[in-house]
């Protein structure tokens, strides 16, 4: 316990963004790999050689997963915890997670990111939204010191050029993420959701938005820069365990660990940060509650919707919205649902 409690300091909001936010993540993927070439090609003979050993030693995983029933209903439906970057080459999807798909008459996913890269013009539109519309620059948002520090850490990993300096303080804090998220080894582009979309696509599967692209890239964008800069300077800052704390997550979610998961995202602080103010404060707790709590409650309205239509689903969200205390899971409950994990 000791290792997790050193490397959980100052990393909720990172944490937090690979949880349970799926499209602005996965978009920033594709971005990150286009324009890391460099450290690619570095890669790309060691990870062909070990190609032939992944397809032969795939890993046993149980992520978590519960059936939802209702007293007076012969409806199911089964609430899945996702991680919207894996390494699909790493395992299979065990028995009971195919069984719940094949099960379900829909498959029901933060949003549809497959359409939504389809779309004309996503990527223009993506990065338009990402800049700055009055004139400035990254430099007029955050300090001096934190620029300096974002430009050096963007050069070690080939990430930096000065024409980026028109994009807002969530896009660099986004592109952290994902230079976190590769360098924990999670080098796929493809996550949970995108796989089990693509196979509903193939399949003529029913799809629904639980939410939508439009409402998570709003409500990145309504923070302010300077939440997005404490975030940056601790991600920075708490680089190497940011990264193990990733790995961990990334075991604890393949290993379905409920009580490990609650414990990780448990709210902590940036405490840790040199000037944190008591606004600043303010801030991080108000970011945590919008970005989990309250969506929740959104989807717990959805996940209502659904069952009260009789409508057999798949409901797939990011697995720190499924646990705990505010989780999706006990507010069910409190509303007369009976919960029961399947992934044991």
């Amino acid at each position: 316990m000791k290792d997790l409690k050193e490397t959980k300091k100052s990393q909720k909001l990172i944490t937090i963004i690979v949880a349970v936010l799926a499209v602005l993540l996965i978009a920033l993927s594709s971005y990150f790999i286009a324009t890391n070439n460099k450290k690619e090609t570095k890669e790309e003979d060691k990870e062909t050689k070990e190609e032939s050993k992944e397809e032969s030693k795939k890993e046993q995983i149980t992520p978590l997963m519960y059936k939802v029933t209702k007293n007076g209903s012969d409806n199911v439906i089964y609430l899945f915890g996702s991680m919207h970057l894996v390494n699909l080459k790493e395992f299979d999807f065990p028995k009971y997670v195919l069984d719940a798909y094949e099960n379900s008459d829909y498959l029901a996913v933060e949003a549809d990111i497959i359409a939504v890269q389809q779309q004309k013009d996503f990527a223009t539109n993506y990065l338009l939204s990402s800049m700055y519309s009055d004139g400035t620059t990254i430099k007029n948002h955050i300090s001096e010191s934190t620029y300096n520090k974002l430009v050096k850490f963007l050069e070690e990993h080939y990430m930096y050029n000065e024409q980026l300096d028109i994009y807002k303080a969530s896009f660099f804090e986004s592109i952290i993420s994902n230079i976190i998220v590769q360098e924990a080894g999670i080098n796929s582009e493809d996550g949970v959701d995108t796989f089990f979309l693509k196979k509903a696509k193939k399949e003529n599967k029913n799809v629904l938005e639980v939410e939508s692209y439009e409402f998570q890239e709003n409500l990145l964008n309504s923070f302010p820069d300077r939440l997005y800069e404490l975030s940056i300077i601790s991600a920075i800052d708490n680089f190497d365990a940011q990264v193990k704390e990733m790995q961990r997550l990334y075991k604890i979610w393949k290993n379905g660990n409920e009580e490990e998961l609650v414990e990780l995202i448990k709210e902590d602080s940036l405490d840790t940060i040199e000037g944190i103010t008591a606004e600043d404060k303010k801030l991080i707790n108000n970011y945590n509650y919008e970005v989990v709590d309250k969506r929740n409650i959104g989807m717990k309205e959805k996940f209502n919707s659904y069952f009260n239509n009789n409508q057999k689903v798949l409901f797939m969200v990011g697995a720190a919205h499924i646990v705990g205390e505010n989780g999706l899971a006990n507010l069910l409950k409190q509303e007369g649902y009976t919960i029961t994990a399947i992934n044991r």
